[in-house]
């Protein structure tokens, strides 16, 4: 199992950050994870694999001026 912002997911082997994503809802706003307090960023969300147990954390792109 993993969690997703406090939820938990199953976890499957190689799973990614991608792969995680395309199971949840609404994550077009999220350019950066944490991962196990590790920061992700959006190009190596398909790189990344995430291991059994792991914490996440979806960061929403926040702006303002």
């Amino acid at each position: 199992m993993i969690e997703v912002d406090e939820k938990q997911m199953p976890w499957f082997p190689d799973m990614t950050v991608a792969s995680v994503f395309e199971t949840l809802d609404n994550v077009e706003f999220c350019s950066v994870v944490r991962l196990n307090g590790k920061l992700v960023s959006s190009p190596k969300f398909a790189e990344t694999i995430i291991p059994d147990n792991s914490k996440i954390q979806l960061l929403p792109l926040v702006s303002g001026g």
